[in-house]
């Protein structure tokens, strides 16, 4: 790799996280006029699968607001009471796919007047949605979607363009990013480590857990499953299919007849299909792709494999779960938050192949433990991430945040927000008359 292009990548984020704190700054000064709120909140990010959508944006769209509005590249599967707005084609070609999200989520701010910005990844989703709210004189929302991996060392892979081409951790950014972070009054994380990782960086108050969401059991759960072993994911090299196979080629030493799904899609396919066929596991493992099918897949699914190196807390994991697959997976990120190692499935040391075996023939050696296993990780999962559980957070939250806000005014035509100090008892569903200032 060119060490014109680290550079240039380690000039992109010093400005672009520099540039943002300074607008954010300079908008905290600003004095800002009272504003009724409208029940709207705008999210901007980019989203690369459906499953990853429905799961973030449906308990938005639940949590008592009267209009999400969606400002991101492409149309998006409908759902009430979210409008998705997408730049025009000559927008993108003109500006690129970040500068044509940024203008746009400008042009919807001054058109819908949504009470909060919200983004996911700090740069760019997050950032854009700090310097709009600043500006225009909202709160704003930053989903560290996942983890502290997206921060420490300067963050450089919460940008998918240029992921890993900084070359090396630099203190600077990190720095930087986490200014950027205080100036947030909402900061939403996905488990326990990313909150005491923020907490120990002095961000505290601003931060609090909100998972994705999960529907309820859609099925009765099976017993009888064909698929041993399963993976869904990006096929990228932060999951690390290449262990996935391993494991399955050392457990199909015992069990010849063992049968794996990869589901999902990346840049890694082409090389792991090459992997499968050179350790002679085409009759054990097959790429499915991307599927619009993979609830029914879960059902007929025993065991869930994530080797990742990192994650937050995987939507993946959490459908998994509720379907009763049994969950064998890395130590990282925010997966223990979900899974309790020996309770409903198993957390493994990181890139231990042999302990992931160890686990995964246990299970299959004893239909009684996994049966016990597979109840528990559906109700754990049920507990922590359903879209109603999940909604009552947003709920909560996101009225709390936007009640602090400068300028905004509590009166008998939104009697039914949460004020700072109260408890909510009725959902919010905003004024009727819509914010001209």
């Amino acid at each position: 790799m060119s060490i014109v292009r680290k550079v240039a990548v380690y000039i992109l984020l010093t400005s672009t996280y520099g540039i943002t704190y300074l607008i954010a700054l300079l908008g905290s000064i600003i004095p800002r006029r009272s504003w009724n709120p409208t029940g709207r909140v705008l999210v901007t990010g980019t989203f690369y699968n459906d499953g990853w959508y429905l799961s973030h944006v449906t308990p938005l769209s639940r949590c008592g607001m009267k209009e999400v509005i969606m400002v991101t590249d492409e149309p998006q599967l409908p759902l009430e009471r979210v409008k998705v707005v997408c730049p025009p084609s000559w927008a993108l070609r003109l500006f690129g796919r970040i500068g044509a999200r940024t203008i746009w989520v400008f042009i919807a701010g001054f058109r819908y007047r949504p009470d909060l910005y919200m983004g996911y990844y700090l740069a760019p989703g997050a950032c854009t949605a700090l310097v709009v709210g600043k500006l225009l004189g909202r709160p704003s929302c930053y989903q560290m979607t996942s983890g502290p991996v997206t921060i420490v060392g300067g963050g450089f892979a919460v940008i998918d363009s240029i992921e890993g081409t900084l070359g090396r951790p630099s203190k600077l950014i990190e720095t930087l990013a986490l200014r950027v972070i205080r100036k947030f009054e909402l900061v939403i994380v996905r488990g326990n480590r990313a909150k005491e990782f923020l907490a120990t960086r002095g961000i505290k108050d601003s931060v609090t857990v909100i998972t994705g969401s999960v529907n309820s059991c859609r099925q009765q759960l099976q017993n009888d499953r064909d698929i041993h072993l399963i993976f869904i994911g990006r096929l990228s090299p932060v999951k690390q299919v290449d262990q996935f196979i391993n494991i399955v080629r050392e457990v199909a030493q015992a069990i010849p007849s063992i049968r794996a799904v990869i589901i999902g899609d990346g840049p890694l396919a082409d090389d792991l299909k090459t992997q499968v066929t050179q350790l002679g596991l085409k009759h054990n493992i097959q790429f499915l792709g991307r599927r619009k099918d993979v609830s029914e897949l879960l059902a007929h699914s025993k065991i869930f494999i994530l080797p990742s190196k990192t994650e937050g807390l995987s939507i993946a994991l959490a459908e998994a779960m509720t379907s009763g697959v049994v969950p064998v997976v890395a130590d990282v990120g925010e997966l223990g938050d979900l899974v309790e190692d020996g309770v409903n499935g198993y957390l493994i040391q990181p890139n231990s192949i042999e302990d992931y075996v160890d686990r995964v023939m246990s299970i299959l050696g004893n239909f009684e433990h996994w049966q016990e296993l597979s109840g528990k990780a559906c109700n754990a999962a049920m507990q922590l991430c359903d879209v109603s559980v999940v909604s009552k957070r947003w709920h909560d939250h996101l009225q709390a945040t936007i009640a602090r806000a400068p300028g905004f005014v509590f009166n008998e035509n939104n009697r039914d927000f949460k004020s700072v100090d109260s408890t909510i008892e009725k959902p919010y569903i905003g004024n009727a008359k819509e914010n001209n200032a």
